[in-house]
């Protein structure tokens, strides 16, 4: 795949102020890159303070497929991640998500 078909698609959340990471970071940033021919996503990294959880958010995107509706992947974070940050996490997919769809209508 040559980097010209790659997009970088990032969504933002604010971090609530009781959450470990905001000490370090006000909003928490998902980057993935993209596919842009078939909407998959091949690398995962963000901003969580924690390695374990950066490595959850990679996990849990890692393959997806934005072309397809986020709300698995949200209903997947209300079940697994148990944190402070949990509705951050899913706005900051959620607007990665959106941000992608915009991007291919538009």
């Amino acid at each position: 795949m040559s980097s010209s078909q790659n997009l970088i698609v990032i969504g933002y959340a604010k971090l609530p102020a009781a959450s470990a990471s905001h000490s370090v970071h006000e909003y928490v940033s998902i980057v993935l890159l993209v596919d842009g021919s078939t909407g998959h996503v091949s690398e995962v990294d963000s901003t969580a303070v924690t390695a374990l959880v950066r490595a959850f958010i990679r996990e849990l995107l890692l393959g997806q497929d934005l072309t397809q509706s986020v709300e698995p992947i949200l209903t997947e974070i209300d079940r697994s991640y148990l944190g402070h940050a949990a509705a951050s996490i899913k706005q900051a997919v959620s607007d990665a998500w959106r941000r992608y769809a915009a991007r291919i209508d538009g």
